[in-house]
């Protein structure tokens, strides 16, 4: 049987987003003939199949177990969904290639329909993207260190040398499951950790641990930032100055820097574009990142690549160690197709976004490659309109940049005046 049909057949349950750990394990459970699966699909088997699990995942399983108990909680009994689980179990492959691709596919649409209470569900063009840049390096351990749901941290370990291994951090329950659940089928290549990566960083001997590659989209969830914790890091990670409270990005890029491997390692962030463009402290860091000469690249994006954010996006890219003084700025935020509220960037553009990154060479309205004293003449600015002029028949998507950078000013001011209200209130206090 092909692998959608089980896939239909989960949807075609009105209950089926929570009924989602059930579906979990029927996927995960191994017979050797159809014999072995139950005759009832009850509360007892579910718990069998989770202690199968903990044999080779213990993480997974209290996952798993913590979703199970939350059901039984707010449902109760599974009684009218045997015949639905029968379903699912004899309709699934033998092959494990075939179920990891089941799972994986589930793991999406789950995402994708808002069953899912954690991260958005990362772009495929933004994750290709992404990948082809990160294959440049041969890199063949990676981390992400707001890895979400894990898609891209697994895509980057599907797509690299056999031997690659991945490590994602992320604090969300929701998102630790999905993880957790790509890794199984990976067979120890990957694994992920409940923890946030600012106050609880990858250490081993006291010495926190570096990467091939460290990947991450910080354009959304990095905006917990306590400055107190830069005070008390004692792995000088964020030795190039200390962000405002809340303002998540360079405090997690600079935790990102700590992490690549010295001599060839690389950092790849999306951010929204709004971090770069933001004066005062985080202009400060932005500076002196550039100076250490650690900044190889700025990708700009186009806006609405996610659902219900019409924020446009960038991509940082840095290297531990460059022979070049040059940063490369390449204007992807125009290859793209529209379809109602989403943007989706295309094959033909991602293809060239990646040929500019390669060849390293100034391009007609498209790349620009700047050194380290031209940034500073211009004061380090990474706003894309310094470099990259409209072309005339593009004057709708300017204003349309004009207007979202009117709102994001807008909610700046907002969080100044409550920070200046912060203050004055300690003071008076």
């Amino acid at each position: 049987m092909s692998q959608m049909c089980p896939l239909d057949l989960v949807t075609a349950n009105p209950a089926y987003r929570k009924l989602m750990p059930h579906i979990f394990l029927v996927i995960l459970w191994h017979p050797h003939s159809e014999k072995e699966w139950p005759e009832s699909f009850d509360e007892g088997f579910f718990e069998r199949a989770a202690w199968k699990v903990s044999e080779t995942s213990p993480s997974l399983a209290d996952a798993l177990r913590r979703r199970l108990s939350i059901y039984n909680l707010e449902t109760g009994s599974l009684a009218n969904h045997h015949e639905y689980f029968c379903a699912i179990a004899h309709g699934l492959p033998e092959d494990d290639s075939l179920r990891s691709g089941l799972l994986e596919a589930l793991l999406q649409l789950f995402e994708a329909d808002g069953s899912h209470e954690g991260a958005r569900l990362c772009p495929d063009g933004l994750i290709h993207l992404i990948t082809g840049i990160c294959q440049q390096t041969g890199g063949r351990s990676f981390y992400d260190p707001l890895s979400a749901t894990g898609r891209l941290l697994a895509e980057l370990v599907s797509n690299s040398a056999p031997s690659s291994f991945g490590l994602g951090h992320t604090a969300a329950d929701e998102d630790i499951l999905h993880g957790l659940l790509r890794a199984y089928f990976m067979q120890g290549s990957l694994a992920f950790e409940k923890a946030d990566a600012l106050s609880s960083p990858p250490i081993n001997e006291g010495i926190i641990q570096s990467f091939d590659v460290v990947v991450s989209d910080l354009s959304a969830g990095a905006d917990t930032w306590d400055p107190e914790l830069g005070a008390r890091d004692s792995l000088r990670r964020f030795r190039y100055g200390t962000a405002p409270k809340g303002k998540g990005e360079w405090p997690f890029i600079q935790h990102m820097l700590a992490c690549m491997r010295p001599g060839h390692g690389m950092a790849v962030a999306v951010v929204d574009l709004a971090a770069l463009l933001r004066e005062g402290k985080e202009a400060e860091i932005r500076r002196a990142i550039i100076q250490a000469n650690l900044l190889d690249a700025v990708i700009y994006l186009p806006p609405k690549l996610y659902r219900s954010d019409a924020r446009a996006l960038a991509i940082l890219v840095f290297k531990s160690s460059r022979h070049s003084r040059s940063v490369l700025l390449i204007d992807g935020s125009k290859q793209y197709t529209s379809e109602k509220s989403l943007n989706t960037l295309t094959p033909v553009g991602i293809q060239q976004i990646q040929e500019h990154y390669s060849r390293r060479e100034p391009v007609d309205r498209n790349a620009v490659l700047l050194s380290t004293a031209e940034l500073e003449t211009n004061g380090f600015v990474l706003n894309p309109r310094r470099y990259f002029s409209a072309r005339p028949e593009e004057g709708l998507h300017d204003l349309e940049a004009l207007c979202r950078e009117h709102e994001h000013l807008k909610s700046e001011l907002l969080d100044v005046g409550a920070q200046i209200d912060e203050l004055l209130g300690r003071l008076t206090g």
